[in-house]
């Protein structure tokens, strides 16, 4: 089980670390992890599975690996869509003959709706860009850009900020930019699908600003349907050339490749001046001079640019390994020299544009490299011990970040979970030589793309190469494209139908042909052009290229021969006839690479059009060395191997590094942080952030993280909800948690947020009429809920069936909040308490193809009996409804074979009315059931348009919320991605809702009292909308069913009789109450609701399922279940004892422990099972307990000890220093008292097999119980209960998920009472000539003499307490004889058998069962 161990640590160090402010109490430490997501072969861990979610609901399969049925979003859909939205609503708005207001044209949320920003003041979101503007002498004006929030500014420093992109129509910052020449000119970069290989945010581009933010347009390249061009769809970074405004380079990740673009004109004009054979992920300028940029390659390695990006090269050491080998066989693109890694980031001297550092993150580990040539060579820094610290590890491909010291070239800041400072060692470092291959490609983009170039032994597999090359000269070779470049090329063909792993035997020669580009020998002087072969793909008889890069495969080998237009080179072509067996391995000889080109995208394959580019590969000696550095931790949320209270203020997962320097003179500066929780800077200092307390977060130096974040209101939540009576909000938001807003403060946009519960934060319910009341948790059904008004917080993640999906989801309804429902893939878990216990129901039929981690669980506003659940509707999955409060559930009827969900929701007055939301690409949005699910309609205007446009202006994009309006129920909005948009005639036609709601996505939006309506944002925070109509809101009235509280056996000693506690939530006509689904009385004084006792009478003793059956006009209303035990009602004693063998029954009520033998041991002891189940083995998914519990009740008296015992305890201990009550304190044995039978209380902590010595090694040794192994136990009553009080006693063993062991066996109990001393008796040895059978027995049983103790013998047997029970003389004179002994009417249980003859003695043991 312990591979488990990090992962559980990982997950509590996730909540614990992110401190809140009011020190809120978590009860019940955690044991589940947060869990990967698993799709067939592809596993998503991390931030991985938010981009997972979002890519599967526009995917509409659960599986996005394979190819999507569905039309794909283009890339700007969002901005075009939302465009398109309000010319619609402009023109809609105004008659068209006179423009004058459309009186027949209704904006009920313009017109009604009073939209009000409720914070979290204290919980900025993921931020990526940082700028410090120009303009500013103070340097305290500083402009942000939120990855889901858009662009704000602050004008102090980091205290408070104002939001300036309200009229950006796409707020997914990545990068902004601007210029010391012009500071009102600013420019941001959008998208964020450039991180992972799932994408995530998509952007729109670049947009300008030229009065300081306060408008803005894009400037992006847009193709003929007003799109922004694909390429443009996400850039990674954009840099303003610091002397012109106009001039403007940015990265980006788009439409199918990975570029570099650049403009003179302001934007509008582009160039694209690089293609990336991988995702560019940053461009970086030298500070010192923004003519020398560098690019960073994920996987691949560094591009250089000496013309401001005009156009690139390869600087030599691309792979970043010190050397790239041209027989590399990862190829001379693809990585070399330092191992596979991906993303890296680049930071540049402030004063010396040729030294540069790289981190990189090198998938398993992490590497600091610098290189002081201008990206030449690099040369790897490790730590003064030679190790490496693997700061970016699990996830450097989302958090990496760079900068070096503004002061000091040997300083630099790096970070990834935790930021770090590395100081360069005045050490010589280790020196190392060889070569590095580097490849340069001029204007190659313009028409082709590469693969890769692979050289030498790696052109083939084995020794092909080595054995058929002719070991040919390494040389510099140049390809040349262009107008007039030509030359004849030896054509090769493959078996058809072949792509990859071709053996080069297979290759056959089919005669030449010219082909359009040349091949030089540029090492020679002067040049010298060279022999080329090429494989002819589908041999037809041309070099040719395809677009996808499978199926075009003409692969180029030049070969270190003089060019001969002749072509009668007999080492390639033997005889010179097509297909003959002397030219099998023709195109290995003297070949020095191997080149793999495809078509540009959007490119038509024209040889006679091609232009002027090149090729050139060249092999450059180089020198590096192998450093030292010494590391400082700068905060430490992860343990980055500083001490615990290093800036403990500090949000994890960072994303940009910068500094800001306060004084030339002094070497003052600050240094600046982007995470996922905000924005962070240091004081100014010459060493800035290596001290505790160094960090600020507006303004504020504190160990708390959710301190004041200045109403920089960018958090992602999924999920918000308001307490009843209150303005009181709860939230749950994507890399923060949950947030609840204090009670005696209306919260507003300057509101300070308490943070209970960390993790990722999703669904979250405020009960509608209990304010002390509320739920919430982090990914995986990780679930607490509060009783308290969020004073403390009780875990319940380990109550529910199944695993939970990565979004929480939880449901409730107005006229029953006590009953929470949640989905995972086992089913339906249902509460009727408001979370204290749960109770499952499992689904069948297609829910193992229903449920991912979208799936949706929704009970009906109008009547709870109805509740709907899943996450797909397909051919081969369905949707669910329950008809009957959850208890069953039944598929609905297929609208269409859709795909994956974005929710369910429900209807507020219309009990059979329900909506299931989606988020394909030209698809039905929203469809509606009005009878059950029997079937549906769309309301989006999608379905069977072959235009895959709406018919009724509902834009296409996703959509995640919606709500009907209770007064009014034509009006419908729908939470979309680009914002509100409404219906006022239920669905035939819709509008954007404008005014002061961002156009942000909407993931959620609940009906409250105080006529509120809450929208959580998915990067603007909490809002509200409050509407007077809503004011005098009632639920829907309805009936709902009674609930069962608790209930326990009466200490009724006639008859077996139980009392249970029922709320009625209704009037009904009558109450029955069932018991293992016998019906045992009915009542009639039910037409008040309240709570209600009533005692009833059950057969027999045993375990009772328990529930409660209301009645109203003939309808039945049946309540949760729960589980009494009924025992005999034995007589309270002050004192009891029992060895386990004088049991007659009803004493002990066992469940999973028994009373028996157990070999090796004489009589009964109490057991668990040998060995114990795990929970998985029991069916349970976070462990399971069992208990042995006495029936007597004891009367406490002042004898100590109270309890003493003999036992063994043989399971799985905690993990080294953990105690009792810690998450990973695995199994344990525990003693408990109660005096009511249901609240029981530890009479000693719970202690496993590290409570004695030998009990470990036996564990340790997996070895079985032995009667060597039994210890005394002694236990007290007291504190715990005091004198007269009357208590039951229990024996409980938990046993977690998976270890287990031997067990616990328990002996010679007694309670209030001496132990018992046998006294006057001398043992010898047992004579093994006397026989005592069958033993055990029921009572009757030989004693047979052989050949021994002849004479008479008196007989005695007495019990263990010494009392005498039979005695009788024994006549055995002829030394052999047998006797019968009758004891049958003496109790069960061990008793001792005395044999005495003169000077001999003997005692025997025996068991009567």
């Amino acid at each position: 089980m312990r591979f488990t161990y990090l992962l559980l640590l990982t997950l509590i160090l996730s909540i614990s670390c992110q401190k809140n402010d009011n020190h809120l109490y978590l009860k019940n430490s955690p044991t589940k992890k947060k869990k990967s997501i698993e799709v067939g072969d592809a596993k998503y861990d991390g931030p991985e599975k938010y981009m997972y979610y979002h890519a599967a609901v526009k995917h509409g399969d659960i599986d996005v690996e394979k190819p999507s049925r569905f039309k794909s979003y283009k890339p700007d859909y969002k901005r075009v869509e939302l465009e398109k939205a309000l010319n619609r609503l402009n023109s809609a708005r105004y008659s068209r003959s006179n423009n004058s207001l459309n009186p027949t044209f209704s904006t009920y949320a313009q017109d009604n709706a009073t939209f009000i920003e409720r914070g979290p003041f204290n919980a900025p979101g993921r931020t990526r860009a940082l700028i410090v503007d120009a303009g500013d002498a103070t340097k305290n004006t500083w402009i942000a850009g939120s990855v889901g929030g858009g662009v704000w500014k602050t004008t102090d420093g980091g205290t408070t900020w104002t939001n300036i992109s309200n009229d950006m129509d796409n707020i997914a910052i990545s990068w902004l930019g601007q210029s010391k020449s012009n500071p009102d000119v600013l420019y941001a970069a959008t998208g964020e699908n450039w991180i992972g290989s799932l994408g995530d945010i998509t952007g729109a581009g670049v947009y300008k600003s030229t009065n300081g933010g306060g408008n803005w347009v894009n400037v992006s390249t847009q193709d003929s349907e007003g799109y922004v061009d694909s390429k443009f769809s996400n850039v990674s970074r954009l840099l303003v050339d610091p002397d012109n405004s106009d001039i403007v380079v940015i990265s980006t990740v788009g439409g199918g490749g990975s570029y570099i673009f650049k403009t003179t004109d302001g934007g509008n004009s582009w160039t694209q001046t690089a293609t990336g054979l991988s995702r560019i992920q940053q461009i970086i300028a030298a500070p010192s001079d923004f003519n020398i940029q560098y690019a960073a390659v994920n996987g691949i390695g560094v591009l250089k640019s000496v013309d401001a990006g005009s156009s690139w090269t390869n600087p030599g050491g691309i792979g970043l390994g010190g050397t790239v080998s041209y027989d590399n066989e990862d190829g001379i693109l693809g990585g070399g020299g330092g191992g596979n890694f991906a993303r890296l980031e680049l930071a540049v001297s402030h004063q010396n544009p040729d030294i540069v550092y790289a981190g990189i993150d090198g998938n398993a580990a992490s590497y600091l490299k610098v290189s002081y040539d201008g990206g030449v060579v690099w040369n790897q820094l490790n730590n003064d011990d030679n190790t490496t610290d693997d700061w970016l590890y699990p996830q450097g491909w989302f958090d990496n970040t760079i900068t070096v010291n503004p002061f000091n070239d040997s300083i630099v800041y790096y970070a990834g979970r935790d930021a770090s400072k590395a100081t360069v060692l005045p050490d010589a470092g280790v020196n190392f030589s060889g070569s590095t291959t580097t490849v340069t490609l001029d204007n190659i983009s313009s028409h082709m793309n590469l693969v890769n170039i692979w050289g030498g032994s790696a052109l083939g597999s084995g020794t092909e190469w080595q054995d058929n090359s002719d070991n040919p000269d390494l040389i510099d070779v140049e390809v040349r494209f262009g107008p007039g470049k030509r030359q004849k090329a030896y054509r090769f063909s493959v078996p058809e139908g072949s792509t990859s792993g071709v053996p080069h035997n297979q290759y056959t020669y089919e005669g030449t042909v010219e082909v359009p580009f040349e091949v030089w020998n540029i090492s020679a002087d002067p040049e010298e052009q060279i022999t080329v072969s090429f494989r002819d793909n589908k041999n037809d008889g041309e070099f040719n290229l395809e677009a996808e890069l499978g199926e075009s495969r003409e692969y180029i080998f030049p070969q270190n021969l003089p060019y001969d237009e002749s072509m009668n080179q007999a080492d390639i072509i033997g005889d010179g006839t097509p297909g003959n067996t002397l030219s099998v391995y023709g195109q290995l000889h003297k070949s020095l690479f191997l080149i793999w080109p495809y078509l540009a995208d959007g490119i038509a394959w024209a040889p006679e059009n091609i232009t002027e580019s090149t090729i050139k590969i060249e092999v450059v000696d180089a020198n590096y060395k192998t450093l030292k550095k010494s590391v400082e931790y700068m905060t430490n949320q992860y343990d980055n191997g500083g001490a615990f209270d290093i800036n403990e203020n500090v949000h994890v997962d960072h994303h940009n590094l910068g500094t800001i320097v306060d004084s030339e003179v002094d070497s003052t500066f600050k240094i600046y942080l982007t995470t996922d929780g905000g924005i962070y800077y240091t004081i100014s200092d010459k060493d800035p952030g290596v001290e505790d307390d160094h960090f600020h977060r507006a303004g504020v130096i504190s160990d708390i993280m959710f301190g004041p974040g200045g109403g920089y209101n960018t958090t992602q939540f999924y999920g918000a909800d308001k307490v009843a009576g209150f303005d009181q909000y709860i939230a749950g938001a994507q890399d923060n948690g949950t947030f609840v807003s204090p009670r005696d403060e209306n919260a507003s946009l300057t509101t300070n947020y308490a943070h209970p519960i960390g993790g990722d934060g999703f669904e979250v319910i405020a009960h509608f009429t209990d304010p002390d009341k509320m739920f919430g948790g982090y990914q995986g059904n990780n679930f607490y809920f509060s009783h308290d008004a969020g004073a403390s917080w009780t875990y319940v993640g380990n109550a529910l069936s199944g695993n939970g999906p990565f979004i929480n989801r939880a449901s409730t309804s107005y006229q029953n909040p006590d009953v929470l429902y949640t989905v995972s893939s086992a089913g339906v878990d249902k509460s009727s308490d408001f979370g204290i216990s749960w109770n499952p129901t499992s689904i069948g039929g297609t829910w193992g193809n229903s449920f991912w981690s979208g799936a949706d669980v929704e009970v009906s506003l109008a009547n709870p009996r109805y509740v709907y659940a899943g996450g797909v509707m397909s051919n081969n999955a369905d949707i669910f409804v329950s008809k009957d409060w959850g208890a069953t559930f039944d598929p609905v009827t297929r609208f269409a074979n859709m795909g994956t969900i974005t929710g369910l929701y429900s209807h507020p007055t219309e009990d059979s009315t329900a909506y299931i939301l989606f988020g394909m690409a030209g698809e039905a949005k929203i469809i509606e059931t009005k009878d059950l699910g029997q079937t549906w309609n769309d309301l989006s205007g999608f379905h069977l348009n072959v235009s895959g446009k709406s018919s009724n202006g509902f834009p296409d994009v996703t959509v995640y919320s919606l709500l009907v309006m209770p007064h009014n129920t034509d009006i419908i909005w729908a939470g979309t991605e680009i914002g509100l948009f409404e219906s006022t005639d239920r669905g035939q036609s819709w509008h954007k809702v404008v005014g002061d709601l961002p156009n942000v996505t909407i993931w959620d939006m609940k009906i409250k009292d105080q006529g509120q309506v809450v929208f959580a944002t998915h990067g603007r925070g909490i809002w509200t909308a409050t509407l007077d109509d809503l004011k005098d809101f009632v639920p829907n009235p309805t009936t709902i069913p009674p609930v069962m509280l608790e209930g326990y056996q009466t200490d009724n000693k006639d008859i077996y009789e139980i009392s249970a506690k029922v709320d009625l939530k209704s009037a009904y006509d009558s109450l029955s109450i069932k018991a293992n689904g016998v019906f045992r009385a009915t009542y009639f004084d039910t037409e008040n609701p309240g709570e209600r006792d009533y005692l009833f009478e059950v057969d027999d003793k045993g375990d009772f399922e328990v529930q409660a059956i209301g009645y109203a006009n003939g309808v039945s209303y049946p309540s949760n279940v729960i589980n009494i035990a009924v025992n005999p009602i034995l007589n309270a004693r002050t004192e009891y004892s029992t060895n386990f063998s004088d049991l007659v029954g009803d004493e002990f009520y066992l469940d999973r422990f028994r009373i028996g033998i157990q070999g090796g041991f004489d009589g009964r002891q109490l057991h668990t099972e040998h060995p114990y189940e795990s929970g998985v083995s029991a069916g349970y998914t976070d462990g399971y307990s069992v208990h042995a519990m006495l029936n007597i009740p004891i009367i406490v008296t002042d004898f100590t000890p109270s309890i003493r015992f003999n036992e063994i305890v043989i399971v799985e201990p905690g993990e080294p220093g953990s105690s009792f009550g810690d998450f990973n304190y695995w199994d344990y044995v525990i003693v408990e008292a109660s005096k009511d039978g249901q609240n029981w209380k530890a009479l000693i902590d719970g202690y496993d097999s590290d409570a004695d010595p030998a009990w470990r090694a036996a564990y340790n040794s997996n070895v079985f119980g032995s009667p060597d192994l039994l210890r005394d136990r002694q236990i007290n009553f007291k504190p715990h209960f005091n004198e007269g009080d009357t208590v039951k006693v229990r024996f409980r063993m938990f046993s977690d998920d998976l270890t287990v062991a031997w067990g616990w066996m328990v002996d010679d109990l007694y309670i209030q009472m001496e132990t018992p001393v046998i006294q006057g008796i001398e043992f010898t040895k047992i004579d093994e000539n006397i026989s005592i059978f069958p033993n055990p027995s029921k009572g009757e049983f030989k004693i047979q003499f052989s050949d021994t103790w002849k004479g008479d013998i008196d007989l005695e047997i007495i019990d263990i307490f010494g009392r005498p029970i039979y005695d009788d003389k024994l006549n055995n004179n002829d030394g052999s004889s047998s006797h019968d002994v009758d004891i049958s009417s003496s109790n069960d249980g061990l008793y001792l058998i005395q044999l005495i003859q003169g000077e001999k003695k003997a005692m025997f043991k025996l068991v009567k069962e």
